[in-house]
């Protein structure tokens, strides 16, 4: 009887690294192309929808319209940190009222009415509701240790106890290749399809949970 065993030494390192870096470009060549793709509908969209009020992201493709409070002399500081693969930002806590719309105007989710989302760790609405929430609360830029490091957030301080925005972005940062149904409209999200969020964030503070 013969026992064989993996030797860790066999592995083909290079050519792992060539699949890596391969499988990397060809799901940025899908990216790219849904951004595309997309791009001519999200415009139109924000431009009829929030006519001059409309703002566009070039680094993401996403469209928005905000309404910041006034008199917000406290504003909540965005912190990042170093993880092994690069600079990331820290989570936070929201307490917030939403949207989620398709861009026919049917709602698919929402919080209850009266009732604001209490969000203890933001990462729990986003696995939910994906990247383009990361991009609607971070700010375009966070200091790590002494250097600034961009993130592509839509807003310079990130969003802000009583602002309100609104955005429409490319599906690739949302439900992506994922059919949605979980939301409280049991309405169907279809796969690739580009969503519509309205958030107003009614309080911010230090994330309070995992």
């Amino acid at each position: 009887m013969i026992f064989a065993s993996c030797n860790k030494d066999n592995i083909d390192y290079d050519e792992l690294n060539r699949q890596q870096i391969e499988a990397a470009r060809k799901e940025k060549a899908r990216r790219d192309s849904l951004l595309r793709i997309q791009a001519p509908q999200l415009e139109q969209y924000a431009k009829t929808k929030w006519g001059s009020d409309a703002k566009y992201s070039d680094s993401t493709g996403i469209w928005y319209k905000v309404e910041l409070a006034t008199g917000n002399t406290t504003p909540y500081t965005y912190t990042g940190s170093m993880g092994y693969y690069g600079p990331q930002i820290n989570t936070w806590s929201a307490t917030l009222n939403f949207r989620g719309e398709l861009m026919n105007g049917t709602l698919f989710d929402k919080n209850t009415d009266g009732i604001p989302k209490v969000y203890n760790n933001i990462s729990q609405a986003i696995s939910i509701y994906k990247q383009a929430w990361v991009q609607a609360f971070a700010p375009t830029i966070i200091n790590i240790q002494g250097q600034d490091r961009r993130f592509e957030g839509l807003l310079p301080k990130g969003l802000q106890k009583g602002d309100k925005i609104s955005f429409i972005s490319p599906s690739y940062y949302t439900f992506d290749q994922t059919e949605y149904t979980a939301g409280s409209e049991k309405v169907t999200v279809p796969k690739n399809t580009p969503v519509v969020y309205t958030i107003d964030l009614v309080a911010i503070g230090a994330a309070t949970s995992n």
